[in-house]
C-alpha cells in the first residue's frame, strides 16, 4: 500500500464535478483507492462516497492505493488534485 497527502485547492473543495472526475480517474486502475479526511476513509472510485467527506478548499486530504498498480494510482491522483482536477 502506498499513500501520500494533498491539498485540495478547487476553490469549492470535492463537490460534485472534482469528486466525479476523481472517482473517474481512480476508476482506471486495478488498484484499491481511498482517501481519507478528518478521520473517515472512503473509497476513492465512488463518487458519492468522496463528497459525504466534506472536503471545502484547502483542506488536507490522505489518497491510499493497494493494489498492482498503487504507485502509478496515487501518483496520477495525486497530480490530478495538485493540477486543480484538470487533466
Amino acid at each position: 500500500m502506498t499513500k501520500d497527502t494533498v491539498t485540495v485547492t478547487d476553490e469549492i473543495g470535492f463537490h460534485a464535478r472534482t469528486a466525479s472526475l476523481f472517482a473517474k480517474k481512480a476508476g482506471g486502475f486495478n488498484s484499491d483507492v481511498q482517501v481519507s479526511f478528518n478521520g473517515k476513509t472512503v473509497n476513492g472510485k465512488s463518487m458519492l462516497a468522496i463528497m459525504t467527506l466534506g472536503v471545502k478548499s484547502n483542506a488536507l486530504v490522505e489518497i491510499s492505493a493497494d493494489g498492482t498498480d498503487e504507485s502509478i494510482a496515487l501518483k496520477a491522483l495525486i497530480e490530478l488534485v495538485k493540477n486543480n482536477f484538470n487533466s
